[in-house]
This record gives C-alpha cells, sequence and structure tokens, in this order.
C-alpha cells in the first residue's frame, strides 16, 4: 500500500468533518431544518473514522478489495473503488476496540442516527424541534467526543475563521446569544470556548437590546446614516487584518 498516502487520510478527515460540523452547528442555531440534522450526524461519522483511521486506515473498513492478480499491494485508489467503510451505528464499537474511547452517551448518539435515516429515506420524522435535538447532539455527544480526540472544539473552527459571518458572531456576542436562545446555558466549558469577548459582547447586546423600545425615529434615522457612512470606505488596515485572519486561518488548520 502507499503509505505516502494513506498518512494523509485521518487528517483530511478531521478537517472535512470539522468543517462540515461547524456548518451543521450554525444551520442548528440558524433553524435550517431538517439539514442540520444530516450534516451533523454526516460529521460525527467522518470524525469518528478519522479518529479511527489514526490507528490505521484500514481498521475504518467493513470489506476490503479482492485480491488483483495484476498488482502487488493495495492501492488508496483501489479502496476508494472498492472498499467499504464502517456504517454510523457500527463506529462506536470500532471506536473502542481501536482507541479504548467509549461514547458515553451512546443512546443518544444512536437516536440521533436513527433521526438521520428517518430523513434521508423518508423526508420525514417523527420528531420536533430538530434544532434543538441537532444542538443538544452537538454539545452534549460530539463536540465532548472532539475535544477528547484532538483537543479541539467546533468553536475554534468558528471562531479561527477569516470569514467576517464567523469572526462577527463571536465579538458581537450573537453566538452565545444563539446558543442561550436555543435553551442552552453557557456552561463551565462553553464559557472556556467562547472566551471572555464573547461574554462582554453578549452584555452590550443586552443594553442594546433594551435601549431599541426607547428610540424615536429620529434616533434610528441618525443610527442609519451613521452606518451607511462607516460603510462607505474601506480602509487599508482593514484589507490587511482580512489578510492577517486568512493567514491565522490557514496556521490552524495546519495544525489540527
Amino acid at each position: 500500500m502507499d503509505q505516502a498516502s494513506m498518512k494523509d487520510v485521518p487528517r483530511n478527515m478531521r478537517r472535512t468533518g470539522m468543517l462540515l460540523f461547524r456548518d451543521a452547528f450554525m444551520e442548528a442555531l440558524e433553524s435550517k431544518t431538517p439539514m442540520c440534522v444530516v450534516h451533523a450526524a454526516h460529521a460525527a461519522e467522518i470524525l469518528l473514522k478519522a479518529r479511527i483511521a489514526q490507528e490505521h486506515p484500514l481498521l475504518i473498513f467493513s470489506k476490503l478489495p479482492k485480491p488483483n492478480s495484476t498488482k502487488d499491494a493495495l492501492t488508496l485508489i483501489d479502496l476508494l473503488e472498492g472498499g467499504r467503510t464502517l456504517s454510523y451505528k457500527e463506529l462506536p464499537d470500532q471506536l473502542w476496540a481501536t482507541t479504548g474511547i467509549k461514547i458515553k452517551q451512546l443512546d443518544q448518539y444512536r437516536a440521533f442516527g436513527r433521526l438521520r435515516n428517518q430523513i434521508i429515506h423518508f423526508s420525514m420524522t417523527n420528531a420536533k424541534a430538530l434544532d434543538k435535538l441537532t444542538l443538544s447532539y452537538s454539545l452534549e455527544v460530539l463536540d465532548p467526543l472532539v475535544e477528547n480526540f484532538w483537543g479541539r472544539s467546533v468553536i475554534d473552527f468558528i471562531t479561527n475563521d477569516p470569514d467576517p459571518y464567523y469572526a462577527d458572531s463571536l465579538d458581537t456576542g450573537m453566538l452565545e446569544d444563539s446558543i442561550i436562545e436555543k435553551g442552552f446555558p453557557i456552561d463551565q466549558r462553553l464559557r472556556k470556548l467562547l472566551g471572555d469577548v464573547s461574554r462582554e459582547g453578549w452584555e452590550k447586546l443586552q443594553e442594546h437590546f433594551k435601549g431599541i423600545e426607547s428610540k424615536t425615529d429620529e434616533e434610528w434615522q441618525a443610527d442609519y446614516e451613521a452606518f451607511a457612512e462607516s460603510q462607505s470606505d474601506y480602509p487599508d488596515d482593514r484589507y490587511q487584518e482580512f489578510g492577517e485572519a486568512v493567514a491565522n486561518w490557514t496556521a490552524f488548520l495546519d495544525s489540527f
């Protein structure tokens, strides 16, 4: 087997899985259902396989290609075309057997898999509040597993992304507010991940909300004009800041 190409499999899967996990998390906060369920379960499947593949890539396969008399060794292309990887349902047992890591919330993991299957196969489900179920699965099952695997969190992938959509959601407190609005308190683990910047942004956001109802039409017009003026120019230093953010994002991905 080509070891040079196989060694990149776990890392590539880690990145793909985490980017998909990030998207699923944000989709759940924005109530984009039912796809947040599908994406979160798919992310979990990739991430569990990534951790297993760290022990050896062949351990994620339930079926391997048959030997070919014209080839001396199994190649990555052979696996991609003729192999079959373990299913979502099979992964917890393989994870424990290969790494010793047990999924503590196994019933929740399995129930979420069944929910994903209902959506994929029937385009319907007997569950309600799919956004909250996805966030519960993310915060209680998948993200703690990821932190156990690699010492990283889905929050890291949100806060390090150079896209202002992600960075601004943290700095302004909107990310924290969205989590709270969905019924999930900011516990000790989340507070550590979100940091003081998010807390300070959230506190300012609450003050802003309190003052909205008391504003006059003249004050709203003044706010709009001030905002329009602030957006009329795009200083060079903002381009530089974005360039630095991209460089930091690249370094973050390279370290994962």
